[in-house]
């Protein structure tokens, strides 16, 4: 999806890109979902075209790659308590729910170390792919 936002603060090969949430959230996926009060939102993206704090760039993020992240990170946890239920089972109800649970916390504890993980990763931020109005031009 390209959307088009303001630079407003650039760090090393990242800038902060404002968004106005009128006219990005009008073709957003996941509008029915997003709880979003604030007038305007901001996302960090990969800054290799050289835009400076002010510039009116459009961004780009690859498809899919936010919803592999999110299944990744909040499937893991289910996927991890359903296996240690199933592994309970086979004693009892109650071993099956004790380890569950135990298995749905050592899941949330990974999805979080993966979290920051994907944080770090530029592979999984958005690129500023062109700069359309240089600040002061």
């Amino acid at each position: 999806m390209r959307k088009k936002g303001r630079v407003i603060a650039v760090e090393g090969s990242r800038a902060t890109i404002c968004f106005d949430s009128v006219e990005t959230c009008e073709r957003c996926e996941a509008k029915k979902y997003c709880q979003s009060s604030a007038p305007d939102h901001s996302v960090t993206a990969e800054n290799h075209v050289g835009a400076m704090a002010g510039d009116e760039v459009y961004v780009e993020q690859t498809p899919g790659i936010g919803l592999a992240a999110a299944s990744l990170l909040f499937g893991l946890p289910v996927v991890l308590a359903l296996i240690g239920m199933i592994v309970g089972s086979r004693w009892n109800e109650l071993r099956a729910l004790i380890l569950a649970v135990i298995c749905f916390g050592l899941g949330l504890v990974i999805a979080k170390l993966l979290n920051n993980i994907i944080a770090r990763r530029s592979a999984f931020l958005p690129r500023i792919t062109e700069i359309i109005e240089r600040e002061g031009s």
